[in-house]
């Protein structure tokens, strides 16, 4: 499917927008007159439950940032990151094509993270905050310490070692 014939984007906001539609593309004029006086010209604007502006085209459901990624660059993505972390965000400076190791070297917090640190932990048993990492499909211990900001720096510093994005870790669908 070409969604070039069937959507506008905008690169400067990263909106999409439906075009208007032919007559071949329908049984009737009057289907035709109706779709295109409802939505045509219009900004997509649906969230799904993840918080993703997604489209449907006779049916199917589409995820905007992957459209987006097909219209410009003529094939689908594999894996599409929004660089800041905010999924309404689709300006094209804001996507980038990802392997799945990378994507997760942006992720978000957790809403699960009980210690507002991604790999900074309490071990109750003990009184003393432990840090790791995963990384390549293994978790490593980093160390631990009785001081929250001695174990996060261990984090951190770990993190800036490996190349993690500087949002990693952020609140989801926090702006920057």
């Amino acid at each position: 499917m070409n969604f070039n014939d069937f959507l506008r984007y905008d690169k400067e906001t990263g909106s999409l927008y439906w075009k208007r539609r032919p007559s071949s593309m329908f049984n009737k004029q009057w289907q035709c007159d109706s779709w295109n006086t409802k939505y045509a010209g219009k900004k997509i604007i649906t969230l799904d439950g993840k918080g993703y502006l997604v489209l449907s085209i006779f049916g199917k459901r589409y995820a905007a940032h992957r459209v987006i990624w097909e219209m410009v660059y003529g094939k689908p993505p594999t894996i599409i990151d929004h660089i800041n972390g905010v999924r309404t965000d689709n300006r094209l400076c804001n996507l980038r094509e990802v392997t799945c190791q990378q994507n997760r070297m942006n992720a978000a917090r957790p809403r699960t993270n009980t210690s507002g640190v991604i790999g900074v932990y309490l071990n109750k048993k003990r009184g003393i905050w432990c840090a790791q990492i995963k990384h390549n499909g293994h978790t490593r211990y980093l160390g631990s310490s009785p001081i929250f900001e001695e174990a996060v720096a261990l984090r951190k510093a770990e993190e800036k070692r490996l190349g993690f994005s500087p949002a990693h870790g952020r609140l989801k669908n926090a702006k920057s």
